[in-house]
């Protein structure tokens, strides 16, 4: 009898065995399956972000032609940021950081979906000097910001054609709950990510140069 209490643990402890192997082959093989549909991802948001930015700098010149004062937001600094729609979403404008080599398109409103695409405008507008733009943190859209140091500058045109010119004044860390600290202070633009682990967001503060 004692014998075959012992043969009969000893199954046991096979069978949680094999149990626990198959289980830990099964999550090595669902690591696998998400770092790669993450990277298919990321490669094409980066891939669909280079269309647009073609498709937005051949509209840019048209809105200029249709334009009767360049400098009206200037007398007006609370009215909308104008549009230009492409494949049946709507962009304000471009975004580009030279020091990372970087070029992209800003999507007139934030959503999950639309943050797939595009860094998106989170809040506030580039006329009134108070602009929040979100983005994915693909290395292709908002991933590097962290890189970015003071006096490194940054370039926003909207889609008439007026070019805004930034330096950073500050990267920080907030908490995915701060939202309100995200859209305070006294910052001309401001771009924000999440960081990998998702819980804080990397926050670039920009100051606009005379």
């Amino acid at each position: 009898m004692h014998f075959r209490m012992m043969e009969v643990k000893m199954k046991n402890r096979r069978k949680k065995g094999s149990i626990c192997i198959s289980v830990g082959l099964v999550l090595i093989i669902a690591a696998f399956v998400l770092a790669g549909y993450n990277l298919w991802d990321e490669a094409r948001a980066g891939k669909e972000s280079l269309e647009i930015v073609e498709d937005l700098i051949e509209e840019i010149p048209k809105s200029q032609e249709k334009m009767t004062d360049r400098a009206l937001y200037e007398e007006y600094p609370e009215m909308e940021m104008p549009t230009v729609l492409i494949d049946g979403d709507r962009y304000v404008g471009v975004l580009e950081i030279p020091v990372l080599d970087m070029e992209l398109p800003i999507m007139e409103s934030w959503s999950y979906a639309n943050l797939k695409k595009a860094p998106c405008r989170y809040d506030g507008s580039v006329y009134s000097k108070d602009m929040v733009i979100a983005g994915h943190n693909y290395r292709s859209h908002f991933g590097a910001l962290k890189k970015l140091t003071q006096r490194d500058e940054v370039f926003f045109i909207d889609v008439d054609g007026n070019e805004f010119i930034y330096e950073v004044a500050e990267v920080e860390v907030l908490a995915g709950t701060a939202v309100e600290e995200m859209k305070s202070g006294e910052w001309d633009l401001t771009l924000f990510t999440c960081t990998y682990d998702g819980r804080s967001r990397t926050t670039v503060r920009l100051i606009m140069k005379d």
